[in-house]
């Protein structure tokens, strides 16, 4: 069975610091001794919910009062604060009553009471997303001024009532999913609404790491006081995966049924379970495991005929502990892997027991807005420590820097050698764009392309060929050109295309530009005309109407000027010509039906098809003398016409209406008198019929 422990577990800044501070207080009670001066330590409620961890301060003399009126009788005593803060009432009584106060709630806590008394005294309707029984709870409410309530959930904040302000924080233990669900019922609360996500960053962090151990394991152990709240939230959590979950405060209430045919085992912990429990959990189901185990699974297991040998050296603990550890000084790259990623920030393991947080802004020289666009939970990434402990004793890390020192190295190598760097544009600026090429440069608008730029969101997310054409390391300034690459590059390819290019050849080209007589094609070099005549075979008013800019077609050259340095380019004749087809389909004497074009003084052209057109002379448009073609017929006129010549090497074609309408109309008589003598033939069969009977 594998045991594996969440990656964040345990004892959160708020409690570690709270604990610190009843040590503290002891240590001040034996010196005090030693001077002869008695004094009591005493908590306001236990100081975690963890009910191993008081036993052992009550053994060490730490008393539990739950009101200040119980220490009246105690003289010279001390009161710490714990972590879940108390009201302002509480400290003008305790300073009234003369008693000595140690304050050590959290300073997330702290926070929180600052935001709702901030807030009520600008006038805002304070809403308290979180347990009202909690004691967090009802001491930040106690900061409200009275203008506070608490929701539990969406549910009862869906019955608040609207306010014209509103202000929204959450208890520090809350779950981030009831939080975003509540505040969103609340948001259209009020006219007005400032919501702040105040969830302890250690608790979402171990709520984090619960589910996605969950989500890899066949059953999980949370471990933690039953009056804990966040304890209760993780198994809550967990319990959502489809997996068994089981709560314990101690090792000795772990069942071994729990764990038969249980591959992998999650273990992970509330905010108010100390270390030394959590190791006792393990520890003692690494002995169920043992114990559940056959003697011949254990010896097959373990392979004995693969023992070392005498001589054979065995890594040991000590062994462990003593490999090198990471340098985890500030301004240091070390390295880590991704054990978890949250919205605004990634939780890296950078070896011996450490862990980083990289800020969402420490990712990417990028502007992203989730860590998912950059890594993944398993990847090993390069980490430059900015602060080896903030505050609530984190350690600061940054991708971002430790890829720019690497990448200035390249940049300097590039900006000497020239070499071409591919860099993606992250970001369009005054004059230019922002570039990532492991740093951030600048590439102007001028240095982007050959010609004018003039729209420069289109390469917002492309990838440019770029060259170093600045670099100022101190100044953080790299100066990028693109338009230096493509001016090289064209200047070879023209070369190459005077040296090569020949009347009768195919060439790939782009439409660079059109005009109203036809369009400029850029075939690799040099721009060619392609005359309106030469696009189609039809008749078309605009070079739009068959190619459009920045188009690549295939054209074929015509003719080449080197000296004047002229190409003309045709594109129809890369098609099979439409009189070609028309040798294939149409013969004299065929009658076929087409569309008036257009008509003149001598008679009207008629389209057989698109790009054969014929002419019907004025003398064939009727049987009797036409003066003019639109006596008889129009534009857009559909008529039958018979083909009387033939030529389409010429692309000519003669044609006749009057002739086409004869035989027609001959054709319907006699299909007319065929069909009187079938009728008739039918008529007399009928009485030789009637005659015989």
């Amino acid at each position: 069975m594998q045991i594996i422990r969440a990656a964040a577990a345990g004892f959160c800044t708020g409690v570690r610091g709270a604990l610190k501070t009843v040590d503290q207080a002891l240590m001040d009670i034996e010196q005090k001794d030693r001077e002869g001066k008695q004094r009591l330590v005493f908590t306001l409620g236990p100081i975690v919910h963890n009910r191993l961890v008081v036993e052992r301060l009550t053994a060490r003399g730490v008393g539990v009062v739950e009101t200040v009126e119980e220490l009246l009788s105690k003289t010279g005593s001390q009161l710490v604060i714990r972590s879940h803060g108390v009201g302002p009432s509480f400290f003008r009584k305790a300073e009234e009553y003369g008693i000595q106060v140690i304050d050590a709630t959290c300073p997330l806590v702290r926070r929180v009471q600052q935001l709702a008394k901030s807030l009520s005294d600008d006038g805002y309707r304070v809403v308290i997303i979180g347990d009202p029984n909690h004691p967090e709870v009802t001491a930040v409410l106690e900061w409200t001024n009275g203008q506070g309530m608490v929701v539990a959930n969406a549910v009862e904040a869906r019955t608040i009532l609207e306010y014209p302000r509103i202000g929204i924080v959450s208890q520090t233990t809350q779950i981030e999913s009831n939080y975003l669900e509540a505040s969103s019922v609340l948001l259209r609360k009020g006219r007005e609404v400032r919501a702040f996500n105040t969830i302890c960053p250690a608790t979402r962090e171990r709520q984090e790491a619960a589910i996605a151990l969950a989500q890899t394991v066949d059953a999980i152990v949370v471990v933690g006081g039953f009056d804990s709240a966040n304890t209760r939230k993780l198994v809550e959590l967990c319990s959502t995966q489809g997996i068994p979950v089981y709560q314990v405060e101690t090792a000795s209430q772990l069942e071994p049924v729990w764990f038969e045919k249980v591959q992998r085992v999650g273990v992970t912990a509330g905010a108010s379970t100390p270390e030394w429990i959590i190791e006792e959990v393990i520890g003692k189901m690494s002995e169920i495991e043992q114990e559940g185990m056959a003697t011949e699974e254990l010896l097959e297991k373990e392979n004995l005929s693969d023992s070392p040998d005498e001589g054979e050296i065995v890594e040991t603990m000590e062994d462990q502990l003593t490999k090198e550890m990471p340098d985890l000084r500030t301004g240091n790259v070390i390295k880590g892997k991704v054990i978890l990623i949250r919205d605004d920030e990634v939780l890296v393991d950078v070896g011996g027991k450490s862990e980083g947080i990289v800020p969402l802004k420490e990712l990417s020289v990028r502007n992203i807005t989730s860590a998912l666009e950059v890594v993944k939970v398993g990847d090993d990434i390069e980490v430059l420590v900015v602060r080896a402990e903030n505050d609530e004793g984190t350690m600061i890390l940054s991708k971002r820097r430790a890829d720019q020192m690497k990448a200035w190295e390249g940049l300097e190598e590039a900006f000497q050698s020239g070499v071409e760097l591919a860099g993606e544009v992250v970001q369009v600026v005054k004059g230019g764009l922002l570039v990532d090429v492991g740093a951030r440069g600048f590439a102007p608008a001028s240095l982007i392309e050959r010609g004018y730029v003039s729209n420069l969101e289109k390469y917002l997310g492309k990838v440019l060929r770029l060259r170093v054409i600045d670099l100022d390391r101190n100044k953080n300034k790299v100066v990028l050109s693109q338009k230096a690459i493509l001016e090289e590059e064209y200047e070879e390819a023209r070369k190459e295309l005077w040296d090569t290019i020949e009347a009768g050849q195919h060439r790939k080209g782009i439409i660079r530009r059109l005009t109203n007589f036809g369009a400029f094609v850029d075939v690799g070099g040099a721009d060619g005309l392609l005359h309106i005549s030469e696009m189609s075979w039809t008749h078309i008013n605009h070079p739009s109407e068959i190619v459009q800019e920045n188009e690549e077609i295939e054209v074929l050259v015509l003719a080449v000027d080197k000296d004047k340095q002229r190409i003309s380019l045709g594109l129809k004749q890369i098609v099979r010509s439409p009189w070609e087809n028309a040798a294939e389909k149409y013969q004299i004497g065929q009658i076929v039906t087409g569309k008036v074009v257009r008509t003149v003084p001598f008679g009207a052209f008629v389209q057989i098809e698109p790009g054969v057109e014929g002419l019907v002379h004025i003398s064939q448009l009727a049987s009797y003398r036409v003066g003019r073609a639109e006596d008889v017929v129009n534009a857009g006129d559909e008529i039958p016409v018979k083909i009387l010549d033939f030529k389409p090497q010429e692309q000519r074609m003669s044609l006749s209406l009057s002739k086409a309408r004869e035989e027609m109309e001959a054709a319907d008589e006699q299909q007319i008198v065929e069909e009187y003598q079938e009728a008739k033939t039918g008529e007399d069969n009928d009485t030789d019929s009637l005659t015989t009977e």
